[in-house]
């Protein structure tokens, strides 16, 4: 078998196997590589761009463009073995995966096979710099690209203090949006990949599309996934931004910043049951266990404190509920530890008072602990 592992651009953008994939052509090819890629996250990089090239030269051409081309082509292969080749694609380093080494025999390839590769590769960047794109590939032609730019349309989804709210995203993913959070997505996911921008906390459920990436920005932290479940939480006075991943694989990468997207920092995976977390001051990672009530227990209505002071209590009163607590006791550094299902603010008020031994009055919005 092949070492799909060692894996470059080129050399996905010229298997044929991959190219069925990606096209849709074959059934085993698109439930072999599904299932290779969704085990293989560490490869994510070469394969978006390896789509990205694909896509860019993949318009449908009517039989007689398609022989000019294929001409083209061949006078470039020539070209390429008379005056030798050149690598167009940067060389990325390759992350062995031990769990699945016996699945990978290495494959020696002759000279002239790289030759014919290179050249292949060395075409692509001739027809593309000439401005004619067009598939090398006959049996896997797509439809015309339109050449009239469509007008995306960029959503802004906020929720305030007190509510939750779902949201059905373009390409069929749901969203489950906490209080005091915001969601910005486009209209209709287009190119190589899909992007949203949260600030606040989201649950989302992922539609699983092995060929369009899912990325999450959120501050200086991208989540990649294919199709997965998990939770995000970057409220912007949390000191670390939070993934608790429930299904599938999730990779973390810090960024330069949410616009140019560029990995300047460390990489990581997480399975299900572990969540990563990135300091927003020492912009490290670091992987853990979680307890599925105190991360996820919000969407189920669960609220968990955990030797919790009043400031944190009282944040969490304030999005959750959307009132405004307020301490007027003779205790003034006390914690508390408790779990509730439900609950309304008065009712963990209420709670919270006997534990300690004090009282409360209520006046509109706000609770007064005395």
């Amino acid at each position: 078998m092949k070492d799909y592992l060692a894996y470059l651009v080129e050399d996905f953008v010229t298997d044929e196997s991959y190219l069925r994939y990606y096209f849709k052509e074959n059934e085993a090819d698109i439930q072999f590589w599904t299932d290779w890629i969704s085990r293989h996250p560490e490869k994510l990089d070469v394969i978006i761009s390896a789509n990205n090239y694909i896509e860019a030269f993949s318009i449908r051409l009517s039989d007689a463009e398609f022989q000019k081309e294929q001409q083209r082509f061949a006078g470039a292969l020539k070209n390429l073995s008379e005056h030798g080749n050149t690598n167009l694609f940067q060389q990325t380093e390759v992350v062995n995966d031990h769990d699945y080494l016996e699945e990978t025999e290495i494959i020696s390839v002759s000279p002239l096979q790289r030759m014919v590769r290179k050249a292949i590769i060395f075409s692509m960047a001739v027809v593309l710099l000439g401005g004619v794109y067009f598939s090398f590939f006959r049996n896997s032609k797509v439809s015309k690209v339109s050449t009239a730019t469509e007008n995306i349309v960029m959503v802004e989804k906020y929720v305030p203090k007190g509510e939750q709210a779902r949201i059905l995203l373009p390409d069929g993913s749901e969203v489950h949006l906490n209080a005091d959070s915001r969601l910005v997505y486009p209209s209709k996911f287009t190119g190589g990949q899909r992007e949203v921008t949260l600030t606040g906390e989201a649950f989302f459920h992922v539609k699983r599309d092995t060929l369009h990436p899912f990325h999450i920005i959120s501050g200086n932290l991208m989540t990649t996934v294919l199709g997965t479940s998990f939770n995000v939480k970057c409220y912007q006075g949390d000191q670390q931004i939070k993934v608790a991943l429930v299904t599938g694989k999730v990779k973390l990468d810090r960024i330069a910043d949410s616009t140019s997207k560029k990995v300047i920092g460390e990489t990581m995976f997480l399975n299900p049951s572990e969540m990563g977390l990135f300091s927003k001051r020492s912009l490290a990672l670091q992987k853990k266990k979680y307890n599925p009530d105190e991360e996820l227990g919000w969407e189920r209505g669960i609220i968990v404190f955990k030797n919790a002071d009043f400031k944190e209590i009282a944040d969490r009163f304030q999005r959750t509920f959307n009132i405004h607590l307020v301490n007027r006791s003779h205790k003034k550094q006390w914690s508390f530890t408790g779990s509730f299902s439900n609950a309304s603010a008065v009712e963990i008020v209420e709670s919270i008072c006997l534990s300690k031994k004090l009282t409360y009055t209520t006046n509109g919005d706000t609770i007064v602990i005395k």
